[in-house]
C-alpha cells in the first residue's frame, strides 16, 4: 500500500473515531508518550506521557466539541512525506462541521505518523486549532447554545 493510501486510511478511522466522540477509539490512534504543540497566542507544547493521561484530556475535548456542535469533519485535503516506509508526516486541512452541514472552522495540523509494530499511530501533532476552538465555545457559551 503506498503512503498516501495508507495515511488516507488512517484518517478515516481518525475522523470516524472523532466523529462517533469515541474517547477510546481516538486514544488507541496515538502512542504514547506523544507531544502536541500548538499556538494560542504563545506556543503551548504538551507531552502525554500515558494513554489515560490522553484519555483524560480528549474528555475535556469531546466536551468542547458537543458545546460547538460538532457533528462530523472532513479532510480538505492533504499532503504526505514519506520520510521511511514506517514514518510519515501528513499534513492535514480539516473542515470541522456542525448538525447541519454548515462549516464551524477550519483547522491546519500536521501529524508525525509512525508504525511502531501495532499499525500506524499519532506521535506529535502540531495543529492551529486552539484559538479558533476556544473563540467558537466562549460565542456559544455567551449565546446560550
Amino acid at each position: 500500500m503506498g503512503a498516501r493510501s495508507h495515511v488516507a486510511g488512517f484518517l478515516d478511522r481518525y475522523r470516524a473515531a472523532f466523529g462517533s466522540f469515541d474517547v477510546s477509539a481516538i486514544a488507541g490512534l496515538f502512542a504514547y508518550p506523544c507531544q502536541i504543540t500548538s499556538d494560542a497566542g504563545e506556543i503551548d507544547v504538551t507531552v502525554i506521557p500515558t494513554r489515560e493521561a490522553w484519555v483524560r484530556e480528549f474528555g475535556r475535548l469531546v466536551a468542547a466539541y458537543q458545546t460547538i456542535g460538532l457533528s462530523s469533519a472532513e479532510v480538505r485535503g492533504f499532503r504526505v512525506t514519506e520520510l521511511t516506509p514506517k514514518l510519515i508526516l501528513a499534513a492535514v486541512g480539516w473542515r470541522l462541521i456542525d448538525g447541519e452541514g454548515a462549516t464551524l472552522y477550519d483547522v491546519d495540523a500536521m501529524y508525525t505518523l509512525a508504525d511502531l509494530g501495532q499499525g500506524m499511530r499519532i506521535t506529535a501533532i502540531a495543529h492551529d486549532e486552539t484559538p479558533r476552538l476556544r473563540a467558537l465555545v466562549e460565542r456559544r457559551r455567551s449565546a446560550g447554545a
